[in-house]
């Protein structure tokens, strides 16, 4: 379903998605270089893409150049894509950075494992570990908080996070069997089945809370914003013309 709402078009929300996307892409550039953390990923079944991390990435990463690509062409159709997006990757993102830095404050060695028996949990470098695991949100939240309307109301945050709960558990246990029975993430390999699946089911309403939250916060920033709404569809509409009359 791809949701219709209206976007503002304004140079900070244009500088806000230039910086996200260049930021987001050379995280992406990192992963794939040579190194000790991108050659134990890629040897494994699902390689980079068994990680929540990565995935979510990907996703911020579309949903920003989406919105880039509105405020340079005010079309619907990319208007359209990255509320979509926005939808589901604002609550996952959130969810992302809380959870990853919790677990990290507790003990590194329950998310990155050691590079070798004995020895130390692998540690992402610094620079590249805020821009996987904090700067995504703080942009998507952003984003939407200054210059997104808030989630429509016809979105259903119980269907789509379970879905996406349910997508993506179901893709790690299908890496786990390819590699061993091991988990991306080094504290999933100390439980078994019922715990673990009593982990994966909780993220459901830990994501549907954040959906509410986020249009809390909204609501609590920007007021309600339906009057608001209504000219800025309006410019998109004559934008639409002249570049249908262009084209």
């Amino acid at each position: 379903m791809a949701f219709k709402q209206p976007l503002a078009r304004s140079p900070p929300a244009t500088l806000l998605h230039l910086v996200a996307l260049g930021t987001l892409s050379w995280a992406f550039h990192e992963l794939f270089l040579p190194g000790p953390m991108t050659d134990f990923m890629a040897t494994k079944t699902g390689g980079r893409w068994e990680y929540l991390t990565i995935l979510s990435l990907a996703a911020s990463w579309l949903t920003f150049a989406c919105a880039l690509a509105f405020d340079l062409v005010p079309l619907q159709l990319l208007s359209r894509a990255k509320t979509t997006l926005a939808v589901l990757v604002v609550p996952i993102e959130g969810l992302v950075s809380v959870l990853y830095w919790s677990l990290m404050l507790v003990d590194p060695a329950l998310l990155n494992p050691a590079t070798a028996p004995g020895e130390e949990p692998f540690r992402i470098p610094l620079k590249l570990d805020i821009a996987l695991h904090a700067l995504p949100a703080l942009f998507l939240w952003t984003d939407f908080l200054a210059f997104s309307p808030p989630f429509p109301q016809q979105a259903r945050p119980a269907v789509i996070a379970t879905t996406a709960t349910a997508a993506y558990c179901a893709w790690m246990e299908y890496c786990a069997q390819g590699n061993g029975g091991t988990y991306p993430y080094p504290m999933l390999n100390d439980m078994s089945r019922l715990p673990r699946t009593a982990f994966y089911v909780v993220q459901v309403p830990v994501l549907i809370g954040l959906f509410h939250v986020a249009n809390a916060v909204h609501r609590a920033v920007r007021g309600s914003s339906s009057s608001a709404q209504q000219p800025e569809a309006q410019k998109v509409r004559r934008a639409e013309a002249k570049v249908a009359k262009a084209l």
